[in-house]
């Protein structure tokens, strides 16, 4: 059979130069054996009720083979750091939406059982560096036991600079005003109509210079890309009112370093430092007793990065990361990058950005390295796979470099040794989220956009330039209400990639999707991942064909 599919991808390759491109070559295989991924992604904070019993479960196994769903992705470790299995290291999941969840329940093996008795493999899913949840005041998870692993958050921290050398804190960005304090705005729709009894209102240009101050309601000038608004009360209104029209304001971004658990990201979630040995160590725990004590296809990794650019900027990350470069950093973190003191605009790369973001990728990489060696000693079948998103072009940022190492990224900042933090090529398969509402490039244009779920598959195709199979993700809430455009973004991302995931049962069960994808799936399809040998014979033929052409040329 391989070699009937090999036969059908070198023809291709050899007279259709759309296939000619990276990673097209993993697409001609696919087409021409009819081989495609079909992942149903199942989040465990969204479907923990939906997946309470042993007939819960088995009932949704039956919609996926009815569906012809051939890969179950089970979510087993939260964002916040407990587990859904039964574990000995993490901590178990309780209450779900205030509502106590059964102890004695493994929904891990249930779901193996029901799963394999279906055909379908199963997998678990392991956020990886997210340890912990800050919600209604209340702490939770790994990261807090452990206050040390807690990534550090680099923050602006900003101050409006008189002429006289006082400053004064602005407490807020494009927010309600609040009482006693300065605030800043550059978003015109978020100017307040009034403000706090006893406010004023300052109208600043580009320059710093306060054109006109307003003890009333806010400017009718309102912010642009060149000037800015200010809102003061109480002490901070005292304060600006000393500095008439024409004085020189300056605006300034200091550093603030402050831990995640005071500082979490947009999810409630606690990132802990996925340079710190500890930390790692931990992790690898977590994958090595789910693969000793159960049966899983394979292991997932979501959340396998840090959590923005703002991080980690602890005393470890500056010693590990000095350690690697040879030598110390002077101005740290402000030789790595520093914020533009007007907020909305991208970070000032320092003289070791790019040198920073290559070892922040590294870390990743190695850490990717590691876990795979793990798996394959223990299961030398089981797969090892990612959840990332699809914008590598700004992936760098939260430190992931999911690319094939053969890829030349597009940053200019990237040096030579960048490309080889790639890790593509130690997964078996990747999952890139395709996040658009328009399935293909005609109805992003027709929509004045740039960005589909065509384009991104193609995108993720070519960055991982045939050194694993990418399965297309959809981000199903995007298509609530519009039935017909979520069937033509599935043909989408599982044309333009060699499958589809779709993300999550949840929305499924909410807009009664199933129908739907039984029309989607008509077949059972058998995802290419499982045929043992075949992506390294795609990769003979891609030397053999690339080779060729380089003769003729």
């Amino acid at each position: 059979m391989i070699r009937s599919f090999l036969a059908a991808v070198l023809l291709a390759a050899l007279i259709i130069p759309n296939y000619a491109y990276a990673g097209r070559y993993t697409n001609a295989i696919a087409a021409a054996g009819g081989l495609q991924g079909r992942i149903l992604w199942i989040d465990a904070e969204a479907n923990l009720q939906n997946l309470d019993s042993p007939e819960k479960v088995a009932a949704i196994v039956d919609h996926c083979k009815k569906a012809n769903i051939n890969i179950i992705v089970l979510d087993v470790k939260l964002i916040s750091g407990f587990v859904t299995y039964n574990s000995r290291i993490a901590p178990h999941v309780k209450f779900v939406n205030g509502k106590p969840y059964p102890q004695d329940f493994d929904v891990l093996k249930t779901m193996i059982d029901e799963g394999h008795k279906a055909g379908i493999a199963v997998y678990a899913n392991i956020n990886t560096f997210a340890e912990g949840v800050v919600r209604n005041n209340i702490q939770t998870g790994p990261a807090f036991d452990h206050p040390e692993w807690q990534s550090i958050k680099y923050q602006p921290e900003r101050w409006l600079k008189a002429p006289d050398g006082s400053a004064y804190p602005v407490d807020g960005i494009n927010v309600t005003p609040q009482p006693g304090r300065l605030n800043l705005y550059t978003d015109s729709k978020a100017v307040p109509a009034t403000i706090p009894a006893g406010g004023m209102c300052v109208l600043i240009g580009s320059d710093g210079i306060v054109i006109m101050t307003d003890p009333g309601p806010c400017p009718c000038d309102l912010p642009t890309s060149k000037n800015f608004v200010l809102t003061a009360s109480g002490p901070a209104a005292q304060w600006l009112r000393a500095y008439p029209a024409g004085t020189k304001l300056t605006l300034e971004a200091r550093p603030s370093l402050v831990p995640m658990g005071k500082s979490p990201d947009e999810h409630n979630a606690v990132f802990v430092n996925p340079a710190n040995c500890q930390v790692q160590a931990y992790e690898l725990s977590i994958v090595r007793e789910i693969i000793r004590g159960y049966c899983v296809d394979g292991i997932v990794f979501d959340r396998m990065r840090y959590a923005g650019i703002e991080t980690d900027f602890s005393n470890l990350s500056r010693l590990l990361f000095e350690k690697w470069l040879g030598r110390q950093v002077e101005h740290f973190p402000q030789d790595i990058f520093t914020y533009d003191p007007t907020p909305g605009h991208e970070v000032i790369h320092g003289k070791l950005f790019g040198k920073w973001m290559e070892w922040r990728a590294g870390v990743i990489h190695d850490f990717v390295a590691e876990a795979r060696k793990e798996v394959k000693a223990i299961k030398p079948e089981a797969r090892v796979a990612a959840y990332v998103g699809s914008w590598y072009g700004s992936y760098y940022t939260v430190g992931v470099n999911w690319a094939s190492p053969s890829h030349q990224p597009p940053y200019d900042w990237a040096g030579p040794g960048y490309k080889k933090t790639g890790f593509a090529n130690l997964l078996d398969w990747l999952s890139t989220g395709c996040y658009s509402p328009y399935p293909t490039d005609a109805d992003a244009r027709a929509a004045n956009n740039d960005w589909s779920v065509e384009s991104a598959g193609a995108e993720s195709n070519a960055v991982v330039e045939d050194d694993t199979w990418v399965y297309g993700g959809l981000y199903l809430l995007l298509y609530d209400g519009n039935k017909s455009g979520l069937e033509r973004a599935i043909k989408a991302a599982a044309g333009a990639t060699q499958g589809v995931m779709l993300f999550d049962l949840s929305y499924i069960i909410d807009a009664k999707l199933w129908d739907l994808l039984e029309r989607s799936f008509t077949t059972p399809a058998q995802p290419p991942h499982t045929i043992p040998g075949l992506l390294d014979e795609v990769k003979k033929v891609k030397k053999v064909v690339e080779e060729g052409k380089a003769q003729v040329k």
